[in-house]
């Protein structure tokens, strides 16, 4: 039973709610203050997950290769579009904020720490790490439900999702999983966290949906290279 990928899930949807119902005692400078300070703890969780790569040269390739995909397929476009058209029916503030919320989505649904979070569960039953990432979701969700109300809460149904999707890939992905494999994968997650807190704090505006290909080319590169970087 994933318990606790479902208590990620509904903390992300408990806390948009009450996000949401706090908005009016949530001051304008609050909003403007604390989205740069989750950036920034998203930029050190990066940094401290980079640092545990086997082969950064195979995590760089990877991230441009996967990068390029995703920009060809466009995929941020795709996903936008989405959004647009699935938000037409939810009551959004005035002033919502599309692109801030696309990032939002992606640190929710597609986080590097998330995923590998959700795999050691999967796999070993330890649910220590994904409670972690249930607690900080859930303080998140409560943030920008209040700047962009109910909408948030509705990311908990992709993510359910994509966190159910690799909850059952992990029993066929793990066992092949070498150790410098999953080192370089939680390394290419914590580059992307790194964008998504850069772009949080709304320093630099990468292309975090457009770079999701990389978690998979990361997985493809490592043996592949295994003979030049190993």
């Amino acid at each position: 039973m994933p318990i606790g990928l479902f208590s990620c899930c509904f903390g992300v949807f408990a806390g948009g709610l009450l996000g949401s119902c706090l908005r009016r005692w949530i001051g304008e400078d609050l909003r403007e203050m604390l989205p740069r300070v989750f950036g920034l703890t998203a930029i050190c969780n990066g940094i401290l997950s980079v640092i545990k790569a086997a082969q950064m040269p195979v995590v760089t390739l990877a991230v441009i290769a996967g990068t390029l995909l995703g920009h060809l397929a466009h995929l941020e476009d795709w996903v936008v579009r989405g959004l647009r058209a699935g938000l037409q029916r939810v009551p959004t503030p005035e002033g919502f904020d599309l692109p801030q919320y696309v990032t939002i989505a992606a640190v929710f649904c597609a986080s590097g720490f998330g995923l590998y979070a959700v795999m050691v569960e999967s796999i070993s039953g330890d649910r220590a790490q994904i409670f972690s990432k249930a607690m900080l979701d859930f303080f998140v969700a409560v943030l920008f439900g209040g700047s962009m109300g109910v909408a948030v809460s509705l990311i908990a149904l992709p993510q359910l999702v994509i966190f159910v999707l690799f909850f059952f890939l992990a029993r066929v992905l793990m066992p092949l999983m070498d150790a410098a494999m999953l080192a370089n994968f939680i390394a290419c997650g914590g580059l992307l966290t790194m964008a998504a807190g850069l772009r949080m704090s709304k320093i630099r505006e990468y292309p975090l949906i457009d770079m999701l290909p990389s978690l998979a080319m990361v997985l493809i590169l490592t043996p592949l290279l295994a003979g030049v970087f190993g």
